[in-house]
């Protein structure tokens, strides 16, 4: 199963690999566009999902629930086995079963992987994307449906879906297809904008976890 740095980078839907065909959807880039825009506006942003896993070639299917944090670069990842943290500089990785945080400064090629925010821009150079029109979501909201396809041969991911609530930009589903075959389907349940976030949001404290055994990779 995919790592949960993975699924930071799934939640935003770059993480591409080859493309099925070699020309660019001119309403896709404008939805994307928008997207973009409406995420670098929206301030502190919150989302809770719901992850269903799908991974027939480990025999793995799996559903659980998680919250994501953003605030410009930094973000804070919770699942149930684990949360990642990331103030913009340093990361730390707190596996909640073995009560362990692991903690990196990641290389600047690295970073812009990193912010979920700063990502969305690599489809303009990383993928190519095709417009697959307008459907009812599960929620019964008019949304955007998107299909995208990694340049980067050597990357898992085949393609992405990603659903955009009509009204007001904002992403709302994510269906992932690696190249095993295994299928991620990310649903955003709910999300809020303009929040106030304070920066110790974004940075594990060990006082909180006294018995945490960390392990300082920097």
């Amino acid at each position: 199963m995919k790592s949960i740095t993975n699924i930071l980078i799934i939640l935003t839907g770059l993480f591409f690999a080859t493309p099925v065909f070699s020309q660019k959807d001119t309403k896709a880039k404008e939805l994307l566009d928008k997207l973009s825009a409406t995420l670098n506006q929206q301030g502190g942003l919150s989302f809770s999902f719901t992850m269903n896993i799908n991974d027939e070639t480990n025999k793995i299917k799996q559903s659980f629930e998680g919250q994501l944090l953003l605030k410009e670069a930094k973000f804070y990842l919770d699942t149930p086995d684990q949360s990642v943290y990331f103030d913009g500089k340093t990361q730390w990785t707190y596996n909640k079963t073995v009560q362990e945080v692991s903690i990196l400064e990641p290389q600047p090629q690295d970073v812009q992987a990193l912010n979920p925010i700063s990502v969305f821009e690599l489809y303009k150079t990383d993928c190519d994307y095709k417009y697959k029109g307008e459907k009812i979501d599960i929620q019964k909201r008019k949304v955007q449906e998107i299909s995208l396809f990694p340049k980067n041969i050597k990357e898992d991911v085949k393609q992405v879906d990603i659903q955009i609530n009509s009204s007001d930009a904002m992403p709302v589903f994510f269906f992932i297809i690696y190249n095993d075959n295994s299928k991620y389907r990310i649903y955003i349940n709910k999300y809020q904008t303009q929040l106030s976030l304070p920066d110790s949001q974004f940075v594990f404290d060990t006082k909180k976890f006294p018995n945490v055994d960390v392990n300082d990779l920097r």
